[in-house]
């Protein structure tokens, strides 16, 4: 994808710039999953212990499992919207989030009378990445939808579920980037 988008033109290519960081120690997704009581969904357990721990992905790619998610400022001076990202994580990692079964199975959006508390209704669920605009992607860890990714969005106030880990990574993967023939 690299070779396909030397200039990064592809959205969100300019941040990850299609560079995994390496997979992570099975020993420290163990102690990941044991320090907050969920195992993690197989095929992205298998991902970051396989093939990168964060970086290239769909979007602005994948968060780190632990840290900030696109690096010390020193290491990336003009990321001024990093702690959006970085506030959706360490809310994640508030005591009992990841443990308590995600509360949806399909589509929502708030009714007449009904607030969008987005901690609530991402309980049970990790943020893997940065759509932009407001936009996160989970994947869900505890209860029904175990292993599925879901979209929340903090503009427009929605949560809309989506592929498995894989066929989300995959479906990015096979898509066409720019210069490609």
């Amino acid at each position: 994808m690299a070779r396909q988008d030397p200039r990064y033109e592809r959205f969100g290519a300019d941040k990850h710039r299609y560079r995994l960081s390496p997979p992570l120690a099975t020993a420290d997704v163990d102690a990941f999953e044991a320090r907050y009581g969920i195992p993690l969904p197989r095929d992205y357990r298998d991902f970051l212990t396989q093939v990168g721990g964060s970086g290239a992905g769909p979007d602005y790619g994948l968060f780190p499992l632990e840290g900030p998610c696109y690096g010390s400022p020193d290491e990336d001076e003009d990321d001024d919207y990093g702690w959006a990202a970085d506030d959706e994580k360490a809310q994640d990692r508030q005591p009992g989030v990841l443990a308590t079964p995600f509360p949806l199975t399909a589509a929502w959006r708030p009714g007449p009378g009904e607030r969008f508390d987005q901690a609530a209704l991402a309980t049970g669920s990790l943020a893997i990445a940065e759509r932009g605009c407001g936009e996160f992607v989970r994947i869900v860890v505890t209860g029904r939808d175990v292993g599925r990714i879901w979209f929340a969005d903090q503009v427009w106030f929605a949560m809309t579920p989506g592929p498995s880990f894989r066929e989300w990574y995959l479906s990015w993967l096979e898509s066409d980037a720019p210069g490609r023939p």
